[in-house]
């Protein structure tokens, strides 16, 4: 027989090796927005590269990927006069999904898995920036 607790889970105790138990995670909160990037299907074009076009946003974590599954109902939404501004460049058209749907990304097998070198570079130079400016902080 299996304990259960008092929320009629399995009672669990922690273990050295296997996989962590993942059936009592919150429920997302967070619409997932999707965004087609455009920067990148040029990149891609003009370098013969392939990395991910798509940008699927759920609360603060942004993922990349090449092709996405949608399991259940989804919204796409343009706004010309009011940009998205979660996006860098304030998207205009986008994809929502509600949180009680999955969303599955899919890569390519032969494809590059992060976003393009001048991505890359420009979130370096922010981290850089933002650690010099904690760095010239000082605690008073």
């Amino acid at each position: 027989m299996i304990p259960l607790n008092h929320r009629g889970m399995p009672e669990i105790k922690p273990g050295s090796r296997g996989p962590q138990p993942t059936w009592n995670k919150l429920q997302r909160k967070a619409k997932t927005i999707v965004h087609v990037i455009r920067k990148n299907i040029d990149y891609n074009r003009d370098n013969g590269t392939s990395h991910p076009a798509i940008a699927v946003k759920v609360g603060d974590k942004k993922k990349y990927c090449h092709a996405l599954k949608i399991n259940g109902p989804c919204q796409i939404v343009y706004q010309p006069h009011q940009p998205n501004k979660s996006q860098a460049g304030g998207a205009r058209l986008w994809i929502e999904v509600e949180p009680q749907y999955i969303v599955e990304r899919k890569y390519f097998p032969d494809g590059d898995y992060g976003p393009p070198p001048e991505v890359s570079q420009k979130q370096s130079k922010a981290k850089k920036k933002k650690s010099e400016t904690k760095g010239n902080k000082r605690i008073t």
